[in-house]
């Protein structure tokens, strides 16, 4: 699956086909400079991909890190042709609060970062904070623009991860805590007075609902059942964080589309937020507390999440460069959203 990716967003390596996604996309001729600057970011992009496969784990979520980011500036540069690499800032948009005092605890559950000018927010502004989802489905079928966060907004390791489906398991066994999150079966919006979700019953309770749309957040709701689902009317127009499954153990293709915790009240990301903040997460742990990184893959003391690490390598490595196409696709495509 991920050899296929790859080859599918080699057409962003070439420059005949670059030129005709931005005529057809945007219907305006690209510039040489243009296609220079996207290929560049897609070539860079998978030859970090392809050295991180390679790469004793001491390095390798660093060249993740730098993999997501050529790739995130080879998208942005794609879907908004009317600027320029130059005008880019040459910062990762984000940025370490206090980890020195944290990580001499090993709290890790307290790691924060703060949004900043840079790639991350250029990422999620030139791209909307969009979402698209697979949704009972191998096909993108659905998508979502979520607000964009502020500038300074900050986002916390542990919150962050309990936005991501696939981290349950690796997530708990770290925390000894539930990651709740409810399977969504449909989602529709009653003008600006409330909106209705039917989500599948099984192995949720009453307790996670309550904790997903927090009264302080999101105000009222109703709950009722029908057959194998819950239907939950909450009022007003706030939006929960939507998120995909990407757990798929026959290898179709298929998503689901789950609703989680906010990565903070009022803060939904994207998957490309999402992913591209995890990888950052890590990068900048690999980068500059080399011995704490290290020592968490030798069996010391404070290595309880060193399974989850693992699983957001993997899964940045394989699930990124399919985010990136998947948006690169609908971009040009249009979908129409529900």
């Amino acid at each position: 699956m991920i050899k296929k990716i790859w080859n599918n967003l080699q057409e962003f390596e070439t420059r005949d086909l670059v030129e005709r996604y931005i005529g057809k996309t945007y219907d305006r001729k690209a510039s040489a400079r243009q296609i220079i600057e996207i290929t560049s970011n897609f070539i860079q992009g998978k030859e970090y991909f392809r050295n991180a496969a390679d790469a004793n784990i001491s390095v390798k979520p660093l060249l993740l890190y730098y993999g997501v980011s050529a790739l995130s500036r080879g998208l942005i540069l794609a879907c908004s042709p009317h600027i320029s690499e130059s005008s880019l800032k040459p910062s990762h948009g984000l940025s370490t609060n206090n980890w020195q005092e944290v990580l001499s605890r090993k709290d890790f559950q307290s790691l924060s970062v703060s949004i900043t000018q840079g790639t991350f927010n250029d990422l999620l502004v030139n791209t909307k904070n969009k979402s698209n989802f697979r949704h009972n489905t191998n096909a993108i079928n659905w998508n979502v623009d979520f607000p964009i966060p502020p500038i300074g907004t900050i986002i916390n390791f542990a919150q962050l991860v309990q936005t991501i489906p696939d981290l349950k398991e690796q997530y708990e066994r770290w925390t000894e805590r539930r990651l709740p999150f409810l399977r969504l079966q449909q989602f529709m919006h009653h003008g600006e007075s409330h909106y209705e979700y039917t989500i599948y019953k099984k192995k949720i309770n009453e307790e996670d609902i309550a904790d997903i749309f927090s009264k302080e957040q999101f105000g009222d709701y109703s709950i009722s059942e029908e057959k194998s689902y819950l239907k939950l009317i909450v009022a007003g127009n706030k939006v929960p964080q939507f998120s995909q499954s990407f757990a798929d153990p026959f290898n179709t293709g298929m998503g689901d589309v789950v609703i989680t915790r906010q990565v903070n009240p009022g803060t939904n990301l994207s998957l490309l937020g999402q992913y591209y903040s995890l990888s950052f997460f890590l990068g900048m742990l690999c980068r500059y507390f080399p011995s704490i990184w290290i020592s968490l893959s030798r069996t010391e003391k404070g290595d309880a999440i060193f399974p989850l690490l693992t699983r957001i390598m993997d899964d940045i490595e394989t699930i990124y460069p399919s985010i990136v196409l998947d948006f690169l696709r609908a971009n040009a495509e249009k979908p129409i959203k529900e």
